[in-house]
């Protein structure tokens, strides 16, 4: 490729990588995209800045002192993230600052993809910069986010090319700087382990030069690093947590679920696409040149990783951040092995006549795939974002009216980073991982846990006595916000009925509640039914699934469920649609047990939003029923087209 053209590529290449992400970017006013995370890494980089500045580098970090991530225990993981993110804070808006870093480190993760396509002399650059844009809407919106997926990205592209091109030793440099970034440099490692495989296999020689010295710079990463020795601790509590057992646990982020098969395939059309492709190429190239493994090392290596990426990212959504682009390399990487075998083969390069007859086609597809993605990217990312200003007001008013210091019961952990980029002059419950409270404090995840379903007899006089034992000073204050959704107006009755707290403040996002230390000495406190002006879900569901046709198809799924003869109906309960399950050797032991199971699940959530006000079980002489009244844990699971899992 001439340098002339070469150039003109690596900037076409720039320019619409770089409009894309800005136009996501800046089609909302908020750091997108649906999570808060993104606030949190913005004032936590101010922080360190200020630190840095008074000479307390790092800083202790104070706020969630019930957690694994205490000031004693902290550990950050995003450090050398955090270090990048600093410029982005001297802008005076750290919001507007937050935003352009993830303009500019998502458009430089991908450009250091297409940047591969190009220093291999991959043919079709272009159609591949394509195939890169219209990968997946998924992953445009995780990279749209303030996180560190984006650098994290850079450092796989660049073990890559070091992998390729045989520079062991600089290795150690990428991992030590991975570690410091982000708790994904084992992606260095298993890149390391995938290639000495494929030297193995194509030379038939034992290559440990890529793990010896990708392991000595995770070693070095760790072990030289500020927060070392917990830092080893909390990446070993991931692991556990989230990687050593075959589900999900209880308590982590939606990110960490599995996407159903049909929204995956959707989400990712391109890159299972590439998927299919690139196992047909590499095969057909192998076959062509099955004496000469050396030239397939380079495919087999982005096979292994691409697939293996594949498997992580059906087992959890998070890691659609990093599989599609991938895909598409695979594929480009691939083809490009079966050209030059054929070319070697047949003694002539493939006719261009016959290139065009599949390129415009293909050109035309991706085109046609891009613009859907990104309509459907920038409506789901403005959908879910919350406004720029979302609890400010609250904030505001906690600092002028609650005690410098005092500790705040956040009942949804996710939205710890908003209330600690506007409010740090007070201490949370629990934030950035629902397993970090769980980890230190068992007992307080669990109870947070029947607050959620009500099970909990008297609330109040339960927080006084667990918060006591775990923290000197007590709870007093309860902070409830409306993501990922807001509570329901059963939840308030809930909590007022018993006169033990009281709202002090509210608005159309949040409600503040006080815990009484002295309910019966304290002036009367009326009950109230929900706050008159606190978020409160929506009296009936939502009209997109409240649908009869809906409730027929949740009824015939019983029989799906439980086979034999049980099965299900739809009845009415006093003007409310209820569903019923018949099962003639049904008792009401298995009656309660059913109840209880599906309540506390998904499925309690899903009658709910389908508009089933009754659950009941009957074995055609007896009849058990229970209210229908949702689980708002999974509520944001029925906030697309079609429910997650």
């Amino acid at each position: 490729m001439k340098d002339r053209l070469r150039i003109l590529y690596l900037a076409v290449g720039a320019l619409s990588i770089g409009l894309v992400f800005s136009w996501l970017q800046f089609s909302m006013p908020s750091i997108c995209c649906g999570d808060f995370d993104g606030y949190y890494h913005i004032k936590w980089s101010q922080l360190l800045w200020q630190g840095l500045l008074s000479g307390h580098f790092p800083p202790a970090f104070t706020w969630l002192p019930l957690t694994t991530l205490n000031s004693s225990r902290y550990a950050d993981q995003h450090f050398l993230f955090h270090l990048l993110l600093i410029p982005f804070t001297w802008l005076g808006d750290l919001r507007l600052g937050a935003k352009l870093a993830a303009v500019l480190f998502g458009s430089a993760a991908v450009f250091s993809l297409y940047w591969l396509v190009l220093r291999y002399r991959v043919r079709h650059a272009l159609l591949w910069l394509l195939a890169l844009l219209s990968c997946s809407w998924l992953f445009y919106a995780r990279l749209s986010m303030t996180k560190a997926q984006s650098i994290s990205i850079l450092f796989i592209v660049a073990g890559i090319v070091l992998l390729f091109e045989r520079k062991y030793v600089w290795l150690v440099p990428a991992a030590f700087l991975y570690v410091w970034t982000y708790n994904l440099f084992v992606m260095l490692g298993v890149l390391a382990v995938i290639w000495t495989a494929v030297v193995w296999w194509s030379e038939r020689r034992a290559e440990w030069r890529p793990v010896v010295w990708a392991g000595i710079g995770m070693l070095a990463g760790f072990v030289i690093n500020p927060y070392f020795p917990n830092n080893v601790r909390l990446f070993l509590e991931h692991l556990g947590a989230k990687s050593g057992q075959f589900a999900m646990p209880e308590g982590v982020g939606f990110e960490w679920y599995s996407l159903p098969g049909w929204d995956f395939l959707s989400s990712s059309l391109v890159a299972c696409a590439c998927m299919v492709v690139g196992y047909i190429a590499f095969g057909y190239a192998l076959s062509l040149s099955s004496k000469d493994r050396k030239g397939m090392e380079r495919p087999l290596l982005l096979l292994v990783f691409s697939s293996f990426l594949m498997v992580i990212a059906l087992r959890s959504n998070r890691f659609l951040e990093y599989w599609p682009p991938f895909a598409v390399l695979f594929a480009a990487f691939s083809l490009e092995a079966a050209f030059r075998s054929f070319e070697a083969t047949e003694g002539s390069a493939h006719p261009s006549g016959k290139r065009f007859a599949y390129l415009i086609p293909a050109a035309l597809v991706l085109g046609g795939v891009l613009l859907y993605n990104l309509h459907t990217t920038r409506t789901t990312v403005t959908r879910v974002t919350k406004d720029p200003d979302h609890y400010h007001a609250a904030t505001d008013w906690m600092r002028g009216n609650i005690p410098a210091g005092a500790l705040i019961y956040d009942v949804n952990w996710s939205d710890f980073p908003k209330l600690f980029f506007y409010d740090t002059t007070h201490t949370y419950v629990s934030g950035l991982d629902g397993l970090y409270l769980q980890d230190q404090h068992p007992e307080l995840s669990r109870l947070n846990d029947r607050l959620s379903r009500r099970e909990e007899p008297d609330p109040a006089a339960a927080i006084r006595s667990l918060f006591a034992a775990s923290i000197p000073s007590g709870l007093s204050y309860m902070f409830v916000g409306d993501d990922p959704a807001p509570p329901s107006p059963e939840w308030f009755r809930y909590i007022m009925k018993t006169g033990k707290f009281k709202q002090i403040y509210a608005d159309s996002q949040c409600a503040i509640l006080q815990v009484l230390d002295d309910p019966e000495g304290a002036e009367p406190v009326t009950p109230v039914t929900q706050p008159p002006t606190g978020p409160v879900a929506p009296a009936a569901p939502r009209s997109k699934w409240d649908d009869p046709e809906m409730r027929k198809s949740m009824a015939a799924q019983v029989h799906r469920r439980f086979g034999g003869d049980v099965f299900g109906t739809v009845e009415d309960f006093d003007g409310a649609p209820g569903l019923l399950v018949h099962n003639k050797k049904a008792t009401e032991d298995w009656a309660q047990k059913l109840f209880a199971t599906d309540m506390e699940g998904i499925k309690g959530e899903a009658l709910w939003q389908m508009g089933f006000r009754k659950y009941a079980v009957t074995n055609e002489d007896d009849i058990w029923v229970t209210d229908v009244e949702g689980n708002e844990k999974f509520r944001s699971h029925f906030s697309g087209d079609v429910p997650r899992k």
